[in-house]
């Protein structure tokens, strides 16, 4: 009976934003022990989904559940929570020693309030707990920073192969799979991690530019003996020392054969750094261009103020700009500011209340409050399930929401943050996105997994914002140098 033990913590850390992630932001969305995670998490879309799907029927597999920690991107995970996390994995490999396979899903952009390091540290604990004997696979999210620690600590890495991730399920039962084969000795993989020096804006895996590159990953996967190859592309708002792109190639017994594969595709992207950079537009440039459409729904992507990129979503540059031109047929996912949900709240659904919407964290930077009187739609829990491609079955809570109207736009405004890349969250509050002639949408790239499919247009806005587009706007302090396009190299 093998057993194996698994786990999820994750954090994408915008070291940029000063909200710290403590125990109330991992509650608000995702911090269960023990049994809970497997009552919580079986059959949703998700990378630890994958893997229950794969391991719970096995006959020869005894699972040993731990904790699962998600919380949405912002500043530096908290000691404690690092600490509490830390000490239940470590521990559960202790009680349960000798341990057989410890299969993790990280994002691989942790910084906590100790470390640049988060994943590395924890995977240097996993393996000193587990020994140099036990295997310790990890799924990691695209926009991972992947350290030295983290390769020299795992045995086997996977990024996901899409940006938007609508393969997390995927990559969670592939390395399941794997982690089957290399107990049961059908296969031995060994890995090999190539960092690339590039800082990479937040590109679509669609994109011209980049998907040749995923194309030729699943290319080498067709070869005898590859068992996977991925590009981790980095997140460009943690600004620590390892930062940047890594492509990863892990084959069945065969080093060389993977050193060449990481090699080739890393003097690809070298190749062609030049050529990866984001098309992107001013709001006033895309609004008109929004005019001029004569079907819908157009989508704005505010691309700044992503919650998934650390950002708090309550960023007004682009809803202003729309208030100010009297869009109609227009819906805004989201403006999280608790305090209007309240104002709302006490005033009642059919009542028009004087608000001060958004622009509380960041004013000078994500724009300041917009005055505005609006007439309260809709009052609601903010508890909605994701319908997928990604993440679907999992429970958004937005602790409390409420549905305003200010002219033309209705606007969903929230008491909690989340990145509105699921449609969902219009259809919970009472909106057909599909009747709409404009969508605003505070994601950059996520959102096109199911919205794709309904837009007639998609339009990407940069204002200022804390997720930023260009890395030569970014006042990097602790990144490695050179690095391109920081230097030209």
């Amino acid at each position: 009976m093998f057993r194996i033990i698994i786990a999820e913590f994750k954090h994408e850390t915008n070291t940029f934003s000063s909200q710290r992630t403590d125990f109330a932001a991992y509650r608000r969305s995702l911090y269960a022990v023990g049994d809970d995670l497997v009552s919580i998490l079986t059959g949703t879309a998700t990378e630890v989904g994958g893997m229950l799907d794969v391991l719970q029927d096995e006959p020869d597999v005894s699972l040993i559940p731990v904790v699962a920690a998600n919380a949405i991107p912002a500043g530096p995970v908290a000691a404690d929570v690092f600490a509490d996390v830390h000490g239940k994995l470590v521990g559960a490999i202790r009680a349960h020693a000798p341990v057989d396979g410890i299969l993790l899903c990280l994002h691989g952009a942790m910084v906590t309030e100790n470390s640049e390091d988060g994943e590395g540290d924890l995977l240097e604990a996993v393996r000193q707990a587990a020994g140099d004997g036990t295997w310790v696979m990890a799924t990691l999210d695209l926009h991972a920073n992947i350290t030295q620690k983290m390769s020299r600590f795992a045995n086997v890495l996977i990024n996901y192969d899409y940006y938007p991730h609508a393969d997390m399920v995927d990559r969670g039962r592939e390395v399941a799979q794997f982690m089957l084969q290399t107990l049961r000795g059908e296969i031995h993989p060994v890995m090999v991690c190539k960092s690339v020096p590039i800082i990479l804006p937040p590109l679509s895996t669609n994109e011209a530019v980049l998907r040749p590159f995923v194309d030729q990953m699943h290319a080498y996967e067709a070869d005898p003996g590859v068992l996977t190859v991925s590009i981790a592309h980095g997140f460009l708002c943690a600004d620590i020392h390892e930062l940047g792109m890594t492509v990863v190639a892990v084959t069945d017994q065969d080093p060389e054969h993977a050193t060449r594969i990481a090699d080739e595709l890393a003097a690809r992207l070298w190749q062609d750094r030049h050529r990866l950079k984001p098309e992107n537009m001013s709001f006033e440039e895309a609004l008109d261009e929004a005019e001029k459409s004569a079907e819908g729904p157009v989508i704005l992507a505010d691309l700044t103020d992503n919650p998934g990129g650390g950002s708090p979503g309550d960023g007004t540059h682009i809803l202003r700009a729309m208030i100010r031109r009297k869009v109609k047929n227009a819906a805004v996912a989201l403006i999280c500011d608790p305090e209007s949900v309240a104002s709302c709240v006490k005033a009642g659904v059919g009542q028009t209340v004087k608000l001060r919407l958004g622009g509380h964290i960041y004013p000078d930077l994500l724009g300041q409050p917009i005055e505005c009187e609006a007439y309260v739609r809709m009052v609601s829990d903010g508890r909605y399930r994701n319908r997928g491609p990604m993440s679907g079955g999992v429970v958004v809570d937005l602790q409390k929401s409420a549905v305003v109207l200010i002219g033309g736009i209705e606007v969903i405004v929230t008491a909690q943050v989340t990145q509105p890349y699921d449609v969902e969250i219009f259809y919970a509050h009472g909106i057909d996105p599909v009747q709409k002639h404009l969508l605003l949408l505070k994601s950059t790239n996520h959102f096109k997994a199911a919205f794709g499919p309904i837009a007639r247009r998609v339009l990407n806005v940069s204002v200022p914002g804390l997720l930023a587009q260009d890395p030569r706007s970014v006042d990097y302090q602790n990144c490695r140098r050179p690095i391109y396009p920081l230097d030209e190299m």
